[in-house]
């Protein structure tokens, strides 16, 4: 019948929406290999854009792109991918590429840092709390920069490290040099980050990086 009809028409076009969209995260399975990192996207380039040119290469599970304190676009973003080919044909298909305007970079995202070892508890020391599931967000404080820097350079710079929150460029009032603060979502990589960049030679000046704990 034409009701009939018209509810298989409407089944079928259910299905078809379905599958464009991206597919669910998978629990418990690593994104090492999966996740790519797209930089230098223009600052208006949405989330949906984003899947539907990254989907042509596999297919897509997350587009995670960061705001600002604004909520606006950070320039950049983490595309995580069902299986490892379609990241690898990501790279290999648009870094380099023009994309909405702009010359992006992608790459095969930087893994996590591991989780410390736990160091087994002595039968007299005090009950220790249990530590939260997700560990803190963590920021560090980079000093030694140029006067001309940019949140994309600082990007470009320690998105490998992980997972970033926020950049934030400032002058400092009492000594005129230029400072950021690079925040995390996960306080290893900040740890890592600020291991491998203190005392990296940074254009002519040698970066300073702390874990920051004032901001």
């Amino acid at each position: 019948t034409e009701e009939a009809n018209g509810g298989e028409k409407r089944s079928r076009g259910e299905s078809a929406e379905k599958e464009e969209r991206p597919a669910k995260r998978k629990a418990g399975v690593s994104e090492v290999g999966r996740q790519v990192y797209v930089g230098n996207l223009d600052f208006r380039t949405t989330k949906q854009q984003i899947a539907e040119e990254f989907g042509k290469f596999g297919a897509v599970e997350d587009v995670y792109l960061p705001l600002d304190d604004r909520r606006q676009p950070r320039g950049f973003c983490f595309v995580t991918f069902d299986e490892n080919s379609g990241a690898e044909a990501a790279c290999e298909g648009l870094n380099e590429q023009e994309f909405d305007g702009r010359t992006i970079r992608v790459n095969i995202a930087r893994p996590r840092p591991p989780p410390k070892a736990r160091e087994p508890q002595r039968r007299d020391e005090p009950r220790r709390e249990p530590r939260p599931r997700r560990p803190p967000p963590g920021r560090i404080f980079v000093q030694g920069l140029p006067d001309d820097i940019h949140e994309r350079d600082l990007d470009d710079l320690y998105y490998k490290y992980g997972r970033i929150d926020f950049i934030e460029v400032r002058r400092n009032h009492r000594s005129g040099r230029v400072e950021a603060v690079v925040s995390y979502e996960d306080v290893r990589d900040a740890e890592d980050a600020a291991r491998d960049t203190d005392g990296m030679r940074f254009e002519r000046d040698v970066l300073r990086v702390d874990l920051d704990d004032r901001w």
